[in-house]
């Protein structure tokens, strides 16, 4: 994947980092050379110092050719510039735009971008860890949130009793059981206390997964 990212700030740089380290080609915009130093050893792509509401500057980093453009500085006046002149003038496949008020969200769909809001997410994360068990890591959603992929470690027998009942009922579907390190596929003999279980729930269910953890009756 080519991509170019606009601004080297801490995101930015992060995202950039990231990206080129699985082996995708990533150009770099930022007038503040500083901030380009920030990008470490460990970035093996281009930087170009310039505006990225600069015509030129993202014509020197070949945007016709780019499969990607993500608009990641920290002013949303300047990414959403950012992003229109990819969209419209040059017709930039997929156009990601880091933006810091979640009020702008719906002025930037008219566009057609799609936007990332790190204080709706950090909202939405505290907000899911306060209702979820420690002791349950979620590993990712799915549908929109409809659904979780989670990870937990079986604690005692009343435990693995209950979850198999939620398996039976249909509410919990295992993917991967661990046991002794050593995946096995959806195996009930192997829900044991100490076993790691990866498996899918609905996120309407998810008080009841929590209930294994709390000594409450599912």
């Amino acid at each position: 994947m080519y991509a170019i990212i606009i601004g080297s700030g801490r995101v930015g740089s992060a995202l950039a980092t990231a990206l080129s380290g699985e082996g995708n080609n990533i150009v770099v915009i930022d007038s503040h050379e500083d901030k380009l130093r920030r990008l470490g050893p460990e970035f093996t792509g281009q930087v170009i110092v310039g505006d990225g509401t600069d015509i030129a500057a993202l014509q020197e980093a070949k945007i016709e050719e780019a499969d990607a453009l993500i608009a990641a500085t920290g002013d949303d006046n300047s990414n959403l510039m950012s992003a229109q002149i990819a969209k419209k003038m040059f017709s930039v496949k997929r156009v990601l735009v880091r933006i810091k008020d979640p009020n702008r969200v719906s002025v930037y769909k008219e566009y057609d971008l799609e936007t990332v809001s790190a204080t709706t997410l950090a909202a939405q994360k505290l907000a899911e860890m306060l209702k979820t068990s420690r002791e349950i890591e979620i590993l990712d959603r799915i549908g929109n949130n409809k659904a979780k992929i989670v990870k937990f470690e079986l604690p005692t027998p009343k435990t693995c009793d209950t979850l198999l009942r939620m398996i039976g009922s249909g509410v919990f579907n295992p993917a991967l059981v661990y046991v002794n390190g050593k995946p096995e596929l959806r195996p009930p003999d192997k829900l044991v206390p100490g076993a790691i279980v990866v498996g899918s729930i609905l996120s309407e269910d998810m008080k009841r997964l929590n209930r294994l953890f709390s000594g409450k009756k599912s």
